[in-house]
């Protein structure tokens, strides 16, 4: 399975932005089983063939959508340590997470098994997040502060579960102490020592 391409660069900016954030807004409403293009542009009043014809179909839209919310934490700081990378990450996922869009968004791509299509589009999803959060892990390799032995999705996971299980079943913010815990134990877990 390949994540969704790259935005088209044909589409103009100012109709990229307003699909975005309606996008976002009617996932964050419906979730993935229930969005629908033809709904998402009734509701913000926008020309659902203009939708198609540049996104195409709604799962490519949806992944396009959470992309530009992967967006809002991509580049996380090089602080030149492992430690000092994780906990930057930590912070810049719960910023995002703390947003009322952000963990809306979150809670919309939560699983439910009502058709394989769902499920496919999710793991696009994850697989262009991955793809934005896993510099951290990939320049930690190169600078040779890993074990040998580290998974490149585990470790991901290692500082996202976390964060995102908090989010899932709380409203309440993720806070620094938190993010400055999760870091210590990513780091226990990957480091070399």
């Amino acid at each position: 399975m390949q994540p969704s391409q790259p935005p088209d660069e044909s589409v103009p900016a100012d109709v990229r932005a307003r699909v975005m954030v309606a996008a976002l807004d009617e996932l964050s409403r419906w979730g993935v089983e229930r969005f629908s293009i033809e709904a998402l542009a009734e509701r913000h009043h926008l020309d659902p063939a203009m939708i198609h014809r540049f996104w195409g179909n709604r799962q490519r839209l949806i992944v396009a959508a959470a992309l530009a919310d992967a967006e809002a934490y991509s580049s996380i700081a090089d602080t030149g340590s492992l430690h000092g990378d994780l906990l930057a990450l930590a912070r810049k996922l719960a910023d995002r997470i703390n947003s009322p869009a952000g963990r809306a968004f979150m809670r919309a791509l939560v699983m439910d098994r009502r058709g394989p299509h769902d499920e496919e589009t999710r793991m696009m999803v994850w697989e262009a997040r991955f793809a934005v959060v896993r510099e951290v892990i990939d320049r930690a390799r190169k600078r040779g502060d890993l074990r040998d032995d580290v998974n490149t999705l585990a470790a991901v996971q290692t500082v996202l579960a976390p964060l995102n299980v908090r989010a899932l079943y709380s409203d309440a913010p993720i806070d620094d102490r938190y993010c400055e815990a999760v870091a210590d134990m990513a780091w226990h877990a990957l480091a070399r020592k």
